[in-house]
């Protein structure tokens, strides 16, 4: 089993941004943000969290893909999940926390005692965001194969 160490960085930077990041965010924000975020219905926190949670899944995917031989199957199953891992990240960012609305959002804040609800459609971008998670795991099968008929060719 051969370590990559050009792999292992990637690893250590997704975990500092998608794990470390979030999880201080909170305690860095102004207090103003934060009373501003708390008055309308949007659970920053939780983004936080479910953003930190999913990068600890990228970031152990990352670390076993540097220990796997690119042209075993173990590698292919990883890139494939991890691309399926990131289009659950993209859907988290577009639904503003919720993984199920697929891109529609809508949140509600108080002015003045009227009662304001924005919605807000982010649907084209999930589809863009499958169509291209659909072709990153092409691409990755493509990869796979090659890597395969190079090591065999070669030997």
């Amino acid at each position: 089993m051969k370590v990559r160490l050009g792999a292992l960085l990637p690893a250590a930077v997704t975990f500092a941004v998608f794990v470390v990041l979030p999880l201080l965010l909170p305690s860095q924000l102004p207090p103003e943000l934060m009373a501003a975020v708390s008055q309308i219905d949007f659970d920053l926190s939780g983004l936080l969290n479910q953003t930190a949670t999913i990068g600890v899944v990228i970031s152990i995917l990352a670390l076993v893909k540097a220990f796997v031989d690119k042209t075993s199957f173990i590698s292919l199953a990883l890139s494939m999940v991890s691309n399926v891992i990131w289009l659950v990240f993209s859907f988290l960012i577009l639904g503003l926390g919720q993984i199920g609305t697929f891109g529609l959002t809508a949140f509600s804040f108080e002015i003045e005692g009227a009662r304001n609800t924005m919605a807000i459609d982010m649907g084209l971008f999930a589809y863009l965001a499958l169509i291209t998670v659909g072709l990153n795991i092409v691409h990755s099968i493509l990869d796979f194969y090659e890597a395969r008929s190079t090591t065999k060719a070669s030997a």
